[in-house]
């Protein structure tokens, strides 16, 4: 209840910062709309050469993009300041954030929302309900979509995480967070578009087919509906093990000060 009532003030005060930007917020929303616009044109431009990649349609591979589109979406909007953990650790106010009686990973995650992931999470929610229009699924599928999303945007919040921890056994001399961008550009395609050694990787390492890749294939193609159950805890699983890592390092962690 303690963390449930810091949580809505940290919400709070995040959306009265963007308020105070409203104009630039505008701009942004629609800035990061035209960008998906031009990566959806792109993707249709090269299935107007390759009709089919792998056995997936246009409308097939545009829903992956969309279950990908959305949970990274969510990720920016809500974890996208677990991205800079590296800066608190240059500007030694990391240490302030540890002393306080709050968990620090919950601090950090809080302490900022970006304004422009908005108009991602907009495009990705019309794009997903539009594909799936498309290839008639039925409308709870639609709402299964955005639940599993909830879940797998834990998947990219543990990759940022992960790279973090570089930064905590370097003091913030290396950085490779950031990676999780190139992470979220992998996901936006099918498993099958990957060499066998990959897919494992991608499966049972870094999770990213289970981003978009195996619900799109598990619900979408097959129905398989045990997979509402499999999915999120595959996440949660995930993110439990890494932030056990989080929580090994951050004891290793050596003070600014020290």
């Amino acid at each position: 209840m303690r963390y449930l009532k810091l949580l809505l003030t940290y919400m709070k005060v995040n959306l009265k910062s963007l308020a105070i930007y409203d104009l630039d917020f505008y701009f942004a929303i629609a800035g990061m709309i035209i960008q998906n616009v031009l990566n959806i044109l792109a993707l249709r431009f090269i299935f107007n050469i390759v009709p089919q990649i792998k056995g997936y349609s246009f409308e097939q591979l545009l829903l992956t993009y969309a279950l990908a589109s959305l949970s990274f979406a969510i990720f920016k909007c809500f974890f996208i300041n677990a991205l800079n953990i590296s800066d608190y650790l240059h500007q030694g106010t990391f240490d302030a954030i540890l002393v306080k009686p709050v968990n620090p990973l919950f601090q950090l995650v809080n302490a900022r929302v970006d304004e422009d992931s908005w108009g991602d999470l907009l495009v990705a929610l019309i794009l997903l309900i539009i594909v799936d229009i498309q290839l008639q699924q039925p409308w709870y599928i639609t709402l299964m979509f955005m639940f599993i999303a909830l879940f797998t945007s834990l998947i990219f919040l543990g990759l940022a995480i992960l790279g973090n921890v570089v930064s905590l056994l370097s003091n913030g001399i290396a950085d490779l967070a950031e990676t999780t961008f190139d992470f979220f550009e992998m996901s936006k395609y099918p498993l099958a578009i990957y060499a066998q050694a990959l897919k494992i990787v991608l499966t049972f390492v870094l999770p990213l087919g289970w981003v978009a890749s195996i619900p799109q294939e598990k619900i979408a193609q097959k129905h398989e509906w045990f997979w509402l159950a499999i999915i999120p805890a595959v996440c949660v699983l995930f993110f439990l093990l890494v932030y056990q890592v989080w929580r090994l390092f951050l004891a290793k962690y050596q003070s600014t000060g020290s």
